[in-house]
């Protein structure tokens, strides 16, 4: 706006102009007037000037006062998308978006010929995960996701990654808590399982998150993935833990015979820790709402292990089948007492040779109402429901059957015909067998009911002399029992 002062000069402008005809008739005042007009042009400057910054747009002093450089638009945020969970995305590469999922388990593992003494077999109920964490990408090509278990009382750390992964970049690299690349089953998300539980290779041979550096590699179009990484131990290992992991996994999954096929293998060789060199096999009964195993080789003294694995899938519409194998050769301590400095096998038994043992699983699945079972970059993922009940429908309805074998026994010398079945000639972890069924419903993505029933056969291994009697030798004695489960299950 004009201030007062530039009214007036604006005025003296305008009664100076009207004047000048008049002046200019008397040649005495020409002086005068050659003056006066130079006043006038200089004033009339002046003026100009003046409009010209009024037309301007006003500029904060602040703004004004700092450099250039200094000043930097915030990136334009775009409105969230929902995915069970507000996803925000903003303008130059950032995202952001919670994450969660909830899991309410309850069931009942039956006491075989009534002879097992625990309070923890029968009915029971467990909150089996509470997950609440979150993910995110930045710009530069950076990810990074950070995932909390309250389920238990004490917080467990799930995936706590930061990621390196440049969109159309054919390599990444990652550090954080995460699967050490251990088979299809153990790598993928607990919410995208057929059963409540993992196969048992996964419980039986120690398939836990590390912390570690890994480096990927996808070719083909995403078709073929290759990831290997380095390993400690968990986020809250001890300071005395010194043990390590290399764990390495590719994939192959192309487009064939009318759907897709996953074809797989995978490698760990690890080295226990040096005052606790032992390692103990074991596998709940198909559920975790008892801790009772009747599979179990107790503590195995050994320097380290090596796990094989292969693997194979097929989604075909609504048809699913897979099968895993796993293989472990144990590298095993026969002399406890020629360790030596700070080396101790912690109360493992010393065995004569090096244990061996072996587990697979062969399962097929089908969406009765046509869904295709999710899978993407080498893992199982979340089923997208075709006609659920937010738009009138009832949701996705699905049957699977699964054969799930686990040997944890093996004859590691030939000892006499009175000690055969003893250590350390022979390690009578058992086997344990088991026939599930299942049923899933999603009446949306997001959330789903899965009901179970699992027959299981358990043959040798630590309960069986006081479950099953006879001349049979224990590892020979045989019995079974039967398991009930239900979950329900909400994530975002």
């Amino acid at each position: 706006m004009l201030t007062a002062r530039r009214w007036k000069l604006l005025a003296g402008v305008t009664l100076a102009a009207a004047a000048a005809p008049a002046l200019a008739q008397e040649p005495a005042t020409a002086a005068r007037i050659a003056a006066m007009q130079a006043q006038i042009d200089a004033m009339q400057k002046q003026l100009d000037e003046l409009k010209a910054m009024q037309a301007r747009p006003a500029v904060p002093p602040a703004a004004a006062a700092a450099p250039a450089s200094t000043v930097v638009a915030a990136p334009a945020a775009k409105p969230p998308i929902w995915k069970g969970a507000p996803e925000f995305t903003a303008e130059g590469g950032w995202r952001f978006k919670p994450r969660g999922r909830i899991q309410y388990d309850v069931g009942s593992v039956g006491n075989p010929n009534d002879a097992v003494a625990s309070p923890n077999l029968g009915f029971n109920a467990r909150s089996r995960r509470l997950l609440l964490g979150a993910e995110g990408e930045v710009p530069g090509g950076f990810k990074w996701r950070a995932e909390f278990d309250f389920a238990q009382g004490d917080v467990g750390y799930e995936d706590i990654t930061f990621q390196y992964a440049p969109k159309g970049a054919a390599f990444s690299a990652q550090v954080g808590n995460f699967y050490p690349f251990s088979s299809l089953e153990t790598v993928s998300s607990s919410g995208a399982h057929s059963f409540l539980e993992r196969a048992q290779l996964t419980d039986a041979f120690g398939h836990n998150r590390r912390i570690g550096v890994a480096v990927g590699y996808a070719g083909l179009d995403g078709d073929l993935r290759v990831n290997a990484g380095l390993f400690n131990d968990g986020v809250n290992a001890r300071f005395d833990n010194d043990d390590w992991l290399f764990g390495a996994r590719a994939t192959w999954s192309p487009e064939a015979f009318g759907g897709r096929i996953h074809l797989g293998a995978n490698y760990q060789h690890r080295e226990f820790q040096t005052n606790g060199l032992s390692f103990q096999y074991r596998s709940r009964p198909f559920v975790q709402t008892t801790d009772v195993r009747f599979v179990d080789t107790g503590l195995v003294a050994a320097r380290g292990d090596d796990v094989y694995g292969v693997e194979a899938a097929g989604i075909f519409g609504p048809l699913h089948v897979v099968t895993e194998a796993q293989w472990v050769n144990v590298d095993g301590i026969a002399n406890p007492a020629a360790l030596t400095g700070l080396e101790s096998v912690a109360g493992g038994t010393a065995f004569a040779g090096d244990p061996r043992f072996f587990s697979t699983y062969v399962e097929a699945g089908w969406w009765l109402t046509g869904e295709t079972r999710g899978y993407k970059d080498g893992s199982w993922q979340r089923t997208s429901v075709r006609n659920g009940f937010d738009e009138g429908g009832w949701g996705a309805f699905g049957i699977n059957a699964r054969y799930d074998f686990l040997d944890l026994s093996d004859r590691v010398a030939a000892g006499t015909p009175a000690t055969s079945f003893a250590a350390p000639n022979f390690v009578n972890g058992g086997t344990q067998t088991g026939y599930l069924f299942s049923l899933v419903w999603q009446p949306i993505d997001y959330v789903r009911f899965l009901a179970q029933y699992t027959r299981a056969d358990i043959e040798g291994g630590p309960r069986a002399a006081t479950t099953v009697g006879g001349p049979a030798p224990v590892p020979d004695r045989d019995y079974d029992l039967d398991v009930w489960a239900l979950r329900a299950q909400f994530e975002f």
